[in-house]
């Protein structure tokens, strides 16, 4: 039985974690699986790992399946103009997004730079 329409792009992986992290990664997967994270950012100059209608893999720093999610919109923004609304789909305060930014990207975002915030939905769990 096919999980997914066949007219859906193959599914791509998105790896939440890496070894040093300190725990954020499992923490971030933690908040998908409960419906408190919806989306995901990074730099914009970072590669785009999924297109919108995509279905993506997230996998931990392991590189385990953990769970699958349908990306269903990106937008690009200045980092300076991420708010409560966004921190919130992120599955953080705003505070906590600050510091998980700067401590992800190992320096601190200026608030001119353009971030990618991809929001998705979670299809299955693993």
């Amino acid at each position: 039985m096919t999980l997914f329409p066949a007219s859906k792009k193959a599914v791509r992986e998105m790896r939440f974690g890496w070894f040093g992290d300190e725990g954020l990664g499992e923490a971030l997967i933690a908040r998908i699986l409960s419906g408190h994270k919806s989306a995901t950012s990074s730099p914009s100059y970072d590669p785009q790992e999924a297109d919108e209608g995509d279905l993506v893999r997230v996998v931990d720093k392991n590189g385990r399946g953990r769970c699958t999610v349908r990306i269903t919109r990106i937008v690009t923004i200045p980092w300076g103009d991420i708010d409560e609304a966004v921190a919130r789909a992120l599955g953080l305060t705003l505070d906590e997004c600050r510091r998980a930014a700067d401590f992800a990207n190992s320096r601190k975002l200026q608030g001119s730079e353009l971030v990618r915030v991809s929001y998705f939905e979670l299809v299955e769990k693993v």
